[in-house]
Order: structure tokens, then sequence, then C-alpha cells
């Protein structure tokens, strides 16, 4: 079977977008889980899983590694009914999740999806597996994460926070925004996208581009 895992975060800050996608995957066979947590115990060997959040992807690799874990870029690639929108040769950032950075069929899906959509895709040096942003998100002093996926979020919290009082997180996001020289920034992390904004930018999360014509 395959899964969709659509994301708390995302159905809370895109709910007409994300139920316009759980719609879309539904009526071709997809079943719609709720939260990545609970919703491990449903999984089997030899099923897929798709997932449009590093949290959810870095659990689900954990806690089932007997399934496929996909991102839904790489699905809708591969989907010949999807409805591409087109947006004309616009240049757009693309910002690399620091959570991802091990995972480059999902990059690379990112890159693809944006030329599906007539878009440019505009690279920053740190990107791939050089990426090192994440927004906020790990300025924490912890990821309570750690209880769901021991292993991953761990070593995370060992060696990937790095903390920093919350009083200074808008300059920081503000210094790292200025380096971008197009009007949009794409995001596929709700905690990026979330960091970008504060920061002053046009963020934008790819699947608000990609569900247009939905």
């Amino acid at each position: 079977m395959i899964y969709y895992l659509p994301s708390c975060k995302f159905k809370a800050g895109f709910p007409d977008t994300s139920k316009k996608l759980q719609a879309f995957l539904s009526s071709e066979g997809v079943t719609i889980t709720g939260c990545c947590k609970p919703s491990q115990k449903m999984f089997a060997e030899g099923d897929t899983v798709l997932n449009n959040c590093c949290t959810c992807a870095l659990i689900t690799e954990e806690k089932s590694p007997f399934v496929t874990s996909r991102s839904i870029y790489e699905y809708l690639l591969d989907d010949p009914a999807f409805p591409w929108p087109d947006y004309g040769g616009e240049r757009i950032t693309v910002q690399d999740c620091w959570r991802a950075r091990d995972h480059r069929a999902e990059q690379e899906a990112i890159r693809e999806c944006m030329r599906r959509m007539n878009i440019v895709p505009v690279e920053l040096a740190e990107n791939f597996e050089k990426a090192e942003f994440d927004g906020t998100w790990r300025f924490a002093p912890k990821i309570m994460q750690e209880k769901f996926a021991p292993v991953a979020f761990g070593e995370i919290n060992r060696t990937g926070i790095i903390p920093v009082p919350e009083e200074e997180w808008e300059q920081r996001m503000r210094e790292h925004v200025s380096q971008y020289t197009t009007d949009r920034v794409v995001c596929y992390c709700n905690a990026c996208l979330t960091g970008v904004k504060l920061g002053g930018a046009n963020g934008v999360h790819i699947l608000e581009l990609a569900a247009a014509r939905l």
C-alpha cells in the first residue's frame, strides 16, 4: 500500500492546499494518515510511505525501516495525472534544509518539480549536503522528538543543536536572508519557511506553488 503523511504543521499552516493535495492523492488510491508518530503502527513490510516533512521522514526511517520512505515530490514527478502549473520562467531561490542534507533524491526532486512548473531554480552556496539552514529549529536547547526516534534525534541533540537566545533569532534570520537575489524563495521544510519569513524574505512552500491547479 501507499500511505501519505500529510504533516501536522503543514496541515495547520496551509489547510486549503493540504486538503486539495490529500483529495488528489486519495483519488489515486493513496491512504491518508494522521500524525506520523501513531501512524507507524499502520505500516507493513513492502509499503511505501510518502512525506512532505523532514521530521516525519526521519521518524519513519527509524521506526519503520521495512517500508520505502519517499518524499511526496518524487511521487508527483512520476504521476502523469498531476496538473503542474506554469510560472513563466520565474527565477526562485531554493532553500535546502539541514535535516534533509542526506536526502539527495528529495533535494533533486525539488529542483525537478520547479522545472516542471517552468521555474528556474537559483542555488545558494550552502546547498544539498552542504545545507546548514533549518530556520530557528536548531537554536532550541533540545529537540523533543528524541523520544520518538532516539537514534536520529539523539544525534541531533548531541551534535546538531546550536543554542541561540530567542531574542537573537530574528537578527540571525535577517543575516541569512540577505544573501537571496530573487524575489521569492522556495522552501520544503516548515521550520525553514518560518525562518525565511522571520528574516523578512518572501518565502513560499513548494507545495503551495505545485497545488495551484488542483
